[in-house]
């Protein structure tokens, strides 16, 4: 288990001990001090139910934002979260598919919609035209370090 789910864990803890499901950031922070988890800001935005700490899925709760940096852990998670259908192999089909270093790199809602933009998928979908030029704004804050280096053609010789 990471260490965002221990955090959670202990949350989750605090508050069934006090049996009041409302916290808030300063509760957040100071857990997550405890833990050495250093972007509480992250710690109540779990994308899907894989991300949940078990202790949240045995009890069937989820986190809701209240707003004003306050949250809640609420019962029934298929009230919060929604278990997607099968799609039938009628509406499946082959996308050529052009991979780019950074498509794979992330997870993130955000991410997976750069994909689908990038690769013309939204495109297609809402216009039935990958030349279609729709407006998307994709923002995602990941804390990362990339490395890369740069080959240069010159006379001849690659250099770096």
């Amino acid at each position: 288990m990471g260490t965002k789910q221990e955090v959670i864990k202990e949350i989750f803890k605090i508050c069934k001990k006090k049996k009041d499901f409302i916290f808030d950031n300063k509760l957040v922070k100071q857990v997550c001090k405890k833990y050495g988890f250093g972007n509480p800001f992250d710690v109540t935005k779990l994308d899907d139910t894989s991300k949940f700490p078990n202790i949240l899925l045995r009890e069937d709760y989820f986190i809701l934002h209240l707003g004003r940096g306050r949250h809640k852990f609420v019962k029934g998670i298929n009230n919060g979260y929604h278990s997607f259908e099968e799609i039938g192999g009628d509406n499946i089909f082959d996308w050529k598919y052009q991979k780019s270093i950074l498509n794979e790199f992330d997870t993130s809602e955000s991410n997976i919609l750069s994909v689908a933009s990038n690769q013309r998928i939204i495109h297609d979908f809402l216009y039935e035209d990958i030349v279609a030029n729709p407006k998307l704004y994709n923002a995602r804050r990941t804390k990362t370090n990339l490395s890369y280096y740069v080959l240069c053609w010159e006379k001849g010789n690659y250099n770096k």
